[in-house]
């Protein structure tokens, strides 16, 4: 997907839905969307599962993209996770034809996809605004009132299984680069960009990542980490310990912060205006799980 930013929105997923996922989000309210609750009797084949555009969407595409973003059966995937993996698919849709199609190859599998929402939302909406001198100054205010727990930088590959993961980090070991491997293997987002999560604040994640990220020195990488999107390894770029900060670390803080959720809105607001465009159309009946996404409500 193209990229919203990553910074800790996969951690934010586990802890509040106890589900992992690197390229799920929650549904955007205010859209006008067509919900077709019974499919039978209104001319389309069972295999259907919604139209973008009113081109047709089968089960089968879904199921492997269920696979491609997860690594398990498609039939295994939980139904909150499958409903959000859903949206995305549909929405991902909708702007990949505003861009007048699609590359050869590139139509269901999970990075090209988000490469395309990228490119979708730099070609149709422009760059994301940004944050007013008085925006930053007070959230750089806001910054150094605050006592702030020990903190990590880190960046993640998402790989499909164990023995993947495991294989990526002897490379690591044996003198491969990070980014090089993230580039090559790793199945986020922004495996171009090397992955970066950002900075993660101690007791706020769950305890087998905290037990590992938080033991680990500047440019170390983590054991793997299993979650149902695959198996993780983290690498530390940065360590801060607890207590206030400088007016320069709150400067540079406030405007990543302000950037990234000023580039998270951005990308939503582009991507409903596609879903618009396009229209979206479900037909809830020839889904297998318990559909409970953005296109149930209407």
């Amino acid at each position: 997907m193209a990229s919203r930013s990553p910074l800790s929105y996969w951690f934010r997923l586990r802890r509040d839905n106890d589900s992992l996922c690197p390229m799920c989000r929650y549904p955007a309210p205010g859209i006008l969307i067509m919900v077709a609750f019974l499919a039978a009797g209104c001319g389309v084949e069972e295999t259907v599962v919604a139209r973008v555009g009113g081109i047709e969407v089968h089960d089968e595409r879904i199921q492997l993209y269920l696979e491609g973003v997860t690594g398990i059966q498609w039939a295994e995937v939980d139904s909150r996770v499958a409903s959000r993996l859903f949206d995305q698919f549909l929405e991902q849709e909708a702007a990949i034809q505003a861009l007048g199609g699609r590359p050869e190859g590139a139509q269901d599998d999970p990075v090209a996809r988000s490469i395309l929402l990228r490119d979708f939302v730099k070609d149709f909406c422009g760059p994301p605004p940004t944050a007013s001198p008085a925006e930053i100054d007070a959230a750089v205010e806001k910054r150094m009132a605050e006592v702030v727990p020990d903190r990590v930088y880190i960046r993640q590959l998402l790989l499909r299984d164990a023995a993947e993961a495991q294989e990526a980090r002897i490379r690591f070991d044996q003198g491969e680069e990070f980014i090089d491997l993230s580039r090559e293997l790793s199945r986020v987002p922004n495996a171009e960009d090397g992955g970066v999560i950002g900075w993660v604040t101690r007791g706020t994640q769950p305890d087998d990542v905290e037990s590992q990220i938080f033991a680990l020195e500047v440019g170390q990488v983590s054991e793997p980490v299993e979650g149902p999107a695959g198996y993780h390894l983290f690498q530390v770029l940065e360590i801060r310990d607890s207590g206030q900060v400088s007016e320069v670390v709150a400067a540079s803080e406030a405007r990543l912060d302000l950037e990234s959720a000023g580039s998270r809105e951005h990308l939503d607001r582009c991507v409903d205006q596609a879903v618009d465009r396009a229209g979206v159309v479900i037909f809830k009946e020839n889904l297998w799980f318990d559909y409970q996404g953005r296109f149930a409500e209407g």
